[in-house]
């Protein structure tokens, strides 16, 4: 069989594993998501092999117009991004076997119709195929969002502000198409004239991809209050991490596809990128480390996430334009690498906390229910590296990806101007300080919501309930999945490398995969010629063995004997005098944790300080405008203009069923009269 047969075969495996998982879900939920494990390996499988052997396989569908074809095509490109799916998808539908064992068996097959559409999606060869796989995606997961549990009128509420979203994402999105079918004269995504695209169409395309794609990722202004953080939160746990993971980085796939057609960049597009990526980075990292939701915390930092990867593509635009190849190279590699390593990170960690809630009874990281003995060691251990990652602690995947995008960032000075420079160095400060807040976001994450609280206990908590396993398993899948992509950071460097050949004209791993300093080759990332440079694999050798020396120090077995070995001392804490709280309401947790910032960025949070009397003693009470029921709702400085926006648009609707639609027949003939005329008069002015 040749490769074409292979790759096509794969494809095709693929698909009917996931549709017969999708039809199996209405029998049989385990029998689904195991199907649905065999078609995330087979995704696997196919998106390793096109991404080693090369080449780009197409099937045409059916004719769309003279000139192009609905298609579906497999690439280097849109292999990666399958590639960072199939391997979240696999992890998702191994968990999932055991955690919706209280979930209707349609959660199984909108599960697996969602991750269906989602392969459409990446696999489409056209415009008309993204399209309808794109729909198929947003209406599965608005269904999906749906089976959410608590709050009926919230998660409704959650699944209809999704939807109404993501048809606001499709919008643009058909916007963007459409001035690609008008330069280019086909639907095909790959067509030889899109290249040829310049600025003022290519800044319509440019706009209308990055509100269309930007929606559907959480970007500011569309990011807050909104849609995202409500929908991902309210949604089942195991939907959750597909939706925030995997969905959210279809918008990353559609950008840098749509990013790469243009064949010349604007200057103030790159500026725009930058701007939004790092606003929505720092506001993704603030609201993330004052959420008090186990789901909501992580569904902000996804929109931390996301900019990140949009300020690396910004960095990529100015560099080109300045014709900075090796930095521009860098810095869309940059971009690829952070989408993988955020996807892995935070399926993790919605998963660990869709567990982790479920075992304590409560979204709450404020929680007073404790974890029960038998499985605090072993979330403990998996969920560790989940949040050293997202912390972007050495030598994990998550450093590696925002080492190179800061990198990217503090070489702006070789921006051919003042002010490209300046845009350059400020969005490096404003990610630094995300970067910085994140690592406040996930010790708390971890701190309160796996070690905390160790000995109170209420009758609340699942403390019955055995993961086994599947939920394990797909821990441990996970932990394993972010460390070796850290360590083994060049391989991941390569795989990217293989997916940007394509847009860059060249494979960049040579330029910057390379030995240094005794480090032998390919185990050091340089940044530039000259910059920086890192080699996370030495650095994980380095780390095992001082981590190493310090357990044979601190831990004492066996040289205890020479007064090395530990000093504990355990006591009560001190409560001010007060008896020490046996309920946990008296405890140091997670809301006051995060209160000095909701202090400081009062103006942001709008929050207030309430003085109380409790008997002869004035205590100040911080209120916050959180309700962290189901419907997640932090009021931020945006939702003023939603709630207007809302407001205005009931309003129009209102008006238009009074007076455009009162239910006349008169006036609907006259409508079909005049748009009769309009039609004609159109054919006649185009054919003429």
């Amino acid at each position: 069989m040749t490769a074409v047969g292979v790759v096509a075969g794969l494809l095709f495996g693929t698909l009917v594993t996931f549709g017969a998982g999708f039809f199996l879900g209405l029998i049989s939920k385990r029998a689904a998501y195991l199907l649905g494990v065999v078609g995330s390996a087979l995704s696997t499988i196919l998106s390793l092999t096109v991404l080693i052997s090369g080449g780009t396989t197409s099937i045409d569908l059916w004719k769309v117009t003279s000139s192009s074809f609905a298609q579906l095509q497999v690439s280097q490109f849109n292999s990666y991004f399958l590639l960072i799916s199939s391997l979240v998808w696999l992890g998702t539908c191994l968990y999932s076997v055991k955690y919706d064992d209280d979930y209707p068996k349609s959660l199984s097959s909108l599960l697996l119709l969602t991750i269906l559409s989602m392969v459409f999606v990446l696999v489409s060869g056209d415009a008309i195929t993204f399209l309808i796989g794109w729909e198929s995606m947003t209406i599965a997961s608005f269904f999906m969002i749906l089976q959410g549990k608590g709050d009926r009128e919230g998660v409704r509420n959650a699944a209809y502000l999704f939807l109404a979203f993501g048809e606001g994402s499709s919008v643009f999105i058909m916007l963007a198409f459409s001035g690609l079918f008008s330069a280019a004269g086909t639907f095909d995504f790959m067509g030889p004239d899109v290249a040829r695209i310049i600025s003022p169409l290519g800044s319509w395309i440019f706009v209308t991809a990055l509100v269309g794609f930007g929606l559907k990722m959480g970007l500011a202004p569309f990011h807050m209050s909104e849609w995202l953080p409500i929908a991902h939160s309210s949604a089942p746990s195991n939907a959750s991490a597909l939706l925030s993971a995997t969905l959210t980085l279809m918008g990353v796939y559609g950008i840098i596809d749509v990013v790469s057609q243009l064949g010349q960049y604007e200057l103030w597009w790159g500026w725009l990128a930058l701007t939004i990526g790092g606003v929505s980075a720092l506001l993704g990292a603030l609201f993330s480390s004052v959420s008090e939701h186990s789901k909501g915390l992580p569904a902000y930092s996804t929109i931390e996430n996301n900019g990140m990867i949009v300020v690396a593509i910004g960095s990529y635009m100015v560099a080109s334009y300045y014709n900075l190849t090796l930095l521009a190279d860098f810095a869309l590699v940059a971009a690829l690498f952070h989408a993988f390593a955020h996807s892995i990170a935070k399926a993790s960690l919605f998963l660990t906390n869709g567990w982790v809630s479920k075992l304590r009874g409560s979204f709450d990281l404020g929680s007073s229910n404790p974890l029960p003995p038998d499985e605090r060691p072993s979330l403990g251990f998996t969920s560790i590296f989940t949040a050293l990652s997202l912390a972007a602690v050495p030598p994990l995947a998550g450093f590696v990806s925002e080492w190179m995008i800061l990198e990217a960032l503090f070489q702006s000075f070789r921006f051919g101007d003042l002010t490209s420079q300046i845009v350059g160095t400020l969005v490096g400060a404003v990610v630094a300080l995300a970067a910085g807040i994140i690592v406040v976001t996930m010790t708390k994450a971890y701190g309160f919501g796996i070690l905390w609280p160790r000995k109170l206990a209420t009758a609340s908590g699942k403390h019955g309930t055995n993961g086994g396993l599947s939920i394990m398993g797909s821990l441990v899948y996970f932990a394993a999945l972010i460390i070796a992509t850290g360590v083994a950071a060049p391989g991941v460097f390569l795989l990217a490398s293989d997916a940007v050949s394509q847009a860059l004209g060249t494979n960049p791993f040579g330029t910057f995969v390379t030995g240094l300093l005794g480090v032998p080759s390919p185990f050091v990332i340089l940044s530039g010629s000259p910059f920086g440079g890192f080699s996370p694999t030495f650095t994980a050798v380095a780390f095992v063995l001082v981590l190493l020396g310090v357990v044979l120090v601190a831990g004492g077995v066996r040289i205890r004997p020479l007064g090395l070995g530990p000093k504990v001392r355990r006591t009560e804490g001190w409560f001010a005098g007060s008896a020490q709280s046996s309920d946990g309401t008296g405890l140091y947790n997670s809301f006051g944790y995060s209160t000095p910032i909701r202090i400081m960025l009062r103006f942001l949070f709008r929050t207030k300080e309430t003085v109380v009397q409790v008997g002869g003693v004035q205590r100040p009470i911080i209120r916050s405008p959180e309700e962290y029921v189901v419907d997640l709702e932090v009021l931020d400085v945006f939702k003023k203009f939603y709630d207007v926006l809302a407001r205005w648009a009931l309003w129009l609707s209102a008006y238009t069923s009074k007076k455009v639609m009162p239910g006349k027949l008169g006036l609907y003939l006259i409508y079909i009269m005049a748009a009769f005329v309009f039609v004609l008069i159109y054919i006649l002015l185009a054919v003429g």
